[in-house]
């Protein structure tokens, strides 16, 4: 590759490194900011177990059927199931019926 940096042209960057006092100025501030980034990391984590548990309880009210109130002349769940399989079995689609002629088994037996 023509434009390969050497060693030779790392020699000639004029490098400027701080005073010692301002070094410790630039990792207290980053440590400081990493320290907020750690609390916003562990406090998401907690919203992440919060909103799971939330999520259980929440299914767990649908599925007992508290989240709207309850008709007593509504049809128990077991009955709904029953109707809903039943019409299914009778609206199910016939699997189409295969007429095989004498050709057809000809061709396979010489195949």
């Amino acid at each position: 590759m023509p434009n390969l940096v050497g060693i030779k042209d790392f020699k000639e960057i004029e490098l400027l490194i701080p005073p010692p006092p301002e070094q410790h100025a630039i990792v207290a501030e980053i440590e400081s900011r990493l320290s907020v980034c750690d609390k916003i990391e562990e406090t998401i984590e907690q919203s992440l177990k919060q909103s799971e548990s939330l999520r259980q309880s929440i299914l767990k009210k649908a599925f007992e059927g508290k989240f709207v109130p309850q008709d007593s002349n509504d049809e128990p769940a077991s009955v709904l199931l029953a109707r809903i399989k039943t019409e299914r079995e009778r609206n199910k689609p016939e699997a189409p019926r295969v007429r095989r002629t004498g050709k057809t088994k000809a061709k396979k037996a010489a195949s």
